[in-house]
């Protein structure tokens, strides 16, 4: 019998509770279809990798975190590489992300 740590219930044989991986392009296009201001795909591209190492990295599989947290940290990631974005633009794509992953079942609950 396998458990799941972090939803803390047990795992049926044969099954990957994390199966539903988050793709990229269907994340951008989620964010595309829910702002009002251009996202250009190379812009996305910064961000999708920033968001990345700070979810995989900085909070690991089953950490806590408030959302609002991953949105000032991909802030200073932003800064810190000269990315020009408006601050409340980086926000809503990544509170948009968040969104995302919750909506497609991925490991936020």
């Amino acid at each position: 019998m396998k458990i799941d740590l972090f939803r803390n219930k047990e795992i049926p044989e044969g099954e990957n509770p994390y199966e539903r991986k988050i793709n990229s392009l269907e994340a951008y296009d989620y964010i595309k279809s829910h702002i009002e201001f251009n996202l250009e795909m190379n812009t996305w591209i910064c961000i999708d990798k920033i968001f990345s190492e700070i979810w995989n990295y900085k909070i690991g599989l089953g950490g806590s975190f408030y959302w609002d947290e991953i949105e000032a940290e991909v802030l200073v990631e932003f800064k810190e590489h000269k990315i020009l974005l408006p601050d409340n633009y980086v926000k809503t794509v990544v509170h948009l992300i968040l969104e995302y992953i919750e909506q497609i079942g991925g490991i936020l609950e």
